[in-house]
């Protein structure tokens, strides 16, 4: 008697552990890919300042916006497109330039793959690169030091 009982939790642990296998699995994977998305928005913010940065120290006629692009383009040294076609990051498209004030302010997004499946919905991706992405943005001020001229 004691021998069945002994087999019915055994078996009810298997059934349980089954069913709580996937998400477990899911939840360990989704460790190195949170690591993926701090490195990606690391390198965002410091294409931002860089950029910011470039077009506050402008002194001569000139495009605020071409600098700080050009600035942010030089400091995003991740994946520009995947092999699925996705662009994950354009200059043209992802460094907004905002001048007022005496003041710039860059602001960059890139889109991070998520590489698990539902994961890009789960954090707000709006797949507007196209494919499985989520939009990671960073944005720095500066002030404009030299009072270059703004075309």
């Amino acid at each position: 008697m004691v021998r069945r009982l002994l087999r019915g939790q055994r078996g009810s642990q298997m059934v349980e552990f089954a069913l709580l296998a996937p998400i477990l699995l899911y939840l360990v994977l989704c460790i190195p890919v949170f690591g993926m998305f701090v490195h990606s928005w690391m390198v965002v913010s410091g294409a931002a300042r860089a950029g910011a940065r470039a077009a506050s120290l402008l002194t001569v006629q000139g495009s605020r916006e071409a600098v700080a692009r050009k600035a942010a383009d030089r400091n995003v040294y991740l994946a520009r497109q995947g092999e699925d076609g996705v662009v994950y990051f354009d200059p043209l498209r992802d460094v907004a330039v905002q001048t007022s004030g005496g003041y710039v302010t860059v602001r960059v997004t890139y889109h991070q793959p998520s590489f698990l499946p539902l994961l890009s919905g789960l954090l707000g991706g709006s797949g507007a690169a196209g494919g499985d992405t989520v939009p990671l943005t960073a944005a720095a001020t500066f002030q404009i030091e030299q009072g270059g001229t703004l075309k």
